[in-house]
């Protein structure tokens, strides 16, 4: 039987789901006040953000073992996370204006 994550590895998984947590809220929160207060700058952060999120979701899925089909799946779910806080930006603004 296939092992989810390997002992000696727990540690290295345990850190880059916190990565996983703690790039996607910088992602999040540098693109939504990059759009808000029309700052160029954050959203290069964004984009850095972004970048260290696919790096850790693909890390955490190497480390969990998951291959194959995962990666097709993992790839999906960072799309989606992607393009999730940009039309979330238009649906605000459409609705308030």
């Amino acid at each position: 039987m296939i092992e989810p994550v390997a002992l000696e590895h727990f540690f290295f998984f345990f850190f880059a789901a916190a990565l996983v947590i703690f790039a996607a809220l910088a992602y999040a929160l540098s693109y939504s006040f990059s759009r808000l207060y029309r700052n160029k700058t954050l959203l290069y952060v964004a984009g850095l953000a972004y970048g260290v999120l696919i790096l850790a979701v693909f890390w955490l899925s190497w480390l969990a073992n998951l291959h194959g089909f995962w990666y097709a799946l993992v790839g999906m779910m960072l799309f989606g996370y992607g393009v999730a806080p940009i039309l979330i930006w238009r649906l605000s603004v459409a609705t308030h204006d």
